[in-house]
């Protein structure tokens, strides 16, 4: 009797802890995308714009006076969905640096103001934002890693 309460106990930690990882584990994840969305209005949106539509008039592939370019949109008008979730993390938490001196960006890194789990919400948020056809070439080509 003892043994099959905890044998029914961990058959429904399975079941439903598995299920409910699952859901978390996936970009569709409504509570971390509404999350990503506040913390991309807080943090990012001054540089890459409401909704992640880049600046209005401002055209990100034109090179600035001091040689780097504006911050690109991020809503799958631009180029971000060419990059991995793990590069796309890393450019968060690590900002132009990412790239070395070769690259004139100044996006700042937010490692020590956005967690892990605070940068996977933005990235969440984002991919939320691309329109379908991206969504579905991105999916297949890259695997979220959390």
């Amino acid at each position: 009797m003892k043994y099959g309460l905890y044998r029914n106990f961990l058959a429904g930690l399975l079941l439903f802890g598995g299920a409910a990882s699952f859901a978390i584990a996936g970009w569709d994840d409504p509570a971390a995308i509404a999350k990503g969305e506040e913390l991309f209005a807080r943090n990012c949106a001054v540089c890459h714009g409401v909704k992640a539509a880049g600046k209005p008039g401002v055209d990100w592939k034109k090179k600035l006076a001091d040689g780097s370019f504006p911050p690109p949109p991020l809503n799958g008008t631009a180029h971000a969905w060419h990059h991995s979730p793990k590069l796309l993390d890393r450019i968060i938490a690590q900002g132009a640096k990412t790239y070395g001196d070769a690259y004139k960006g100044w996006m700042p890194g937010f490692e020590k103001k956005l967690d892990a789990s605070d940068r996977l919400a933005i990235l969440k948020y984002l991919h939320s934002l691309w329109p379908e056809e991206i969504r579905k070439r991105y999916d297949k080509h890259f695997k979220l890693e959390e």
